[in-house]
């Protein structure tokens, strides 16, 4: 199954890779999202940032970061992006998203019982959500996602939602 965002100009895939071109609203020119399916960041830090130097992405969101409390931003990811991070107490999943240091952001929410963080790029166009749900969950976490991000609600703000929803009969 390949990507599905809605508010997208361009889109391009690689295994665990995506990445996705919107219109940078302060400048006129592409924001590039790159997401990126982790599977354990911590092991992979080196290729890790030699993706990011490749596609040199604005925003990058992640899902199985495998990131607890313990480890510290500064051990995985670097200072020229700001970091928002949704961690578990136990090993496997989470979610983050980083976003330039010199581009305006916020966190919105981040979700207490799920893995799922929400953050705001230039003054609110777009908002992205991103999400992990591991294999044995339960399908609340679509019900939440929904919730959280408005919808169904007014279908004209920007929004990309985004992440591993491990759902493997859906096409």
């Amino acid at each position: 199954m390949g990507p599905m965002f809605t508010s997208t100009a361009e889109a391009s895939t690689e295994e665990g890779r995506v990445a996705v071109t919107v219109p940078h609203i302060s400048e006129g020119k592409p924001l590039v999202l790159l997401q990126v399916n982790c599977s354990s960041i911590c092991s992979k830090v080196l290729e890790f940032w030699n993706l990011i130097d490749t596609y040199s992405p604005d925003v990058v969101s992640g899902t199985e970061s495998w990131l607890s409390e313990e480890i510290n931003n500064a051990e995985v990811f670097r200072d020229d992006y700001i970091t928002f991070r949704r961690d578990r107490c136990s090993r496997g999943g989470e979610a983050f998203i980083c976003v330039k240091n010199y581009i305006d952001c916020r966190v919105l929410w981040t979700d207490e019982v799920f893995e799922m963080i929400a953050v705001e790029v230039q003054g609110g166009n777009p908002k992205f959500a991103w999400v992990y749900r591991a294999p044995n969950e339960d399908m609340r976490v679509i019900g939440r996602l929904a919730a959280r991000t408005g919808f169904p609600g007014n279908s004209t703000k920007r929004r990309i939602i985004g992440g591993d929803l491990n759902l493997p009969y859906a096409d």
